[in-house]
């Protein structure tokens, strides 16, 4: 590798019970920072049956993503990148690697409401605008909706 340098190994995988505390806190601290969300709202209710994931950077937590079911429809939010490691395509890894697990469960669509760059990666796995952006605290989200058939057909790749 060039200068020395080695190289980072990032990897996505399902959050355990025992570091659920940490994975909020990060969670938190990027939206609280960042977007001015409070820091209550990324709890997920246990009715809604979250599946929490973990991005690890060298063993380091580095981003978290979350699906759930609310009102019989699959959601995902509370995706999130380190700062450090944004523009370097670990965002695309780690919703790639989350949507596969989901849509792997069974799901057929997942519903977001994504922040512009969000919608970017999301768009080129096949996803659909499905309504109109909003303010949404510090920013504006874009309702988009992703079918397992679209995302399988532009990941295949």
């Amino acid at each position: 590798m060039p200068n020395g340098e080695r190289e980072m190994r990032c990897s996505v995988r399902r959050a355990e019970q025992a570091e659920m505390q940490a994975v909020l806190a990060f969670a938190a601290q990027i939206f609280a920072d960042e977007q001015q969300i409070p820091r209550v709202m990324n709890v997920i209710p246990a009715e809604k049956q979250p599946q929490w994931f973990c991005m690890e950077q060298d063993g380091v937590l580095a981003g978290t993503a979350a699906v759930y079911r609310d009102g019989g429809r699959w959601h995902m939010g509370r995706i999130t990148v380190a700062p450090s490691l944004r523009g370097q395509h670990r965002g695309t890894f780690l919703m790639k690697s989350v949507l596969t697990e989901v849509f792997a469960q069974g799901v057929d669509e997942i519903f977001l409401e994504a922040r512009d760059a969000t919608v970017h990666i999301l768009r080129g796995f096949g996803a659909q605008i499905a309504g109109e952006p909003f303010t949404f605290y510090r920013g504006r989200v874009t309702p988009i909706l992703l079918k397992r058939a679209d995302f399988v057909r532009n990941t295949r790749k």
